[in-house]
């Protein structure tokens, strides 16, 4: 008999929880892009980061230190932004399968602002001892790969604040689901005999 009692208490419990998630309000609409305008902003970065690629080939800091005197630091910098780029381009395919992973998102966007960084100082490097042309169209795509990780961090901001929202909801729901649970009376202990 006490075991036909705990699998009642236990089957009660079960019922309770499930009519208590069952019971959960759908959550808030957000402003956060769908995956698919995720994608697009992504796909956007790496059309500028394939024409960063080949804008990166055409420099060469080896030749500014050799005839122009520039520093050494624009050789290891130029590779250090092609490691940057390709390190870009992964995190961008990974987050294009997975859209809501902030730690994917975060990951992505800090190597995004790095790249910039250097991709600022090359261009700097190239407007005062390469080839103007080359160093306006670095600073051309810095400048509009700013404006499409606006957007992107726009959305990150979106995301946390977002799973944020969906935390607390699950923590409430939880916390009202105990608290129904431990309401219900505890069944008798005594056996009855028949």
């Amino acid at each position: 008999m006490r075991i036909a009692a705990r699998l009642l208490i236990l089957s009660m419990s079960n019922l309770a929880a499930t009519f208590c998630f069952a019971q959960q309000p759908a959550p808030a609409p957000s402003g956060m892009d769908a995956p698919w305008g995720v994608r697009k902003i992504l796909d956007d970065l790496m059309a500028d980061n394939e024409k960063l690629k080949s804008v990166l080939a055409s420099l060469n800091p080896q030749e500014w230190y050799a005839k122009k005197g520039a520093s050494n630091a624009y050789v290891q910098q130029l590779q250090m932004g092609q490691r940057q780029l390709n390190d870009v381009i992964i995190s961008s395919k990974l987050l294009a399968q997975k859209t809501e992973s902030l730690p994917l998102a975060l990951d992505n966007y800090f190597r995004l602002e790095a790249l910039e960084v250097t991709a600022r100082s090359l261009g700097e490097g190239a407007l005062r001892y390469g080839d103007r042309h080359a160093a306006d169209q670095l600073n051309s795509l810095v400048a509009r790969s700013f404006t499409r990780r606006e957007r992107f961090r726009d959305y990150i901001q979106d995301l946390a604040k977002t799973q944020e929202q969906n935390f607390r909801v699950a923590d409430e729901e939880a916390q009202r689901c105990r608290g129904i649970i431990s309401r219900q009376p505890a069944p008798s202990t005594r056996s009855r005999k028949h």
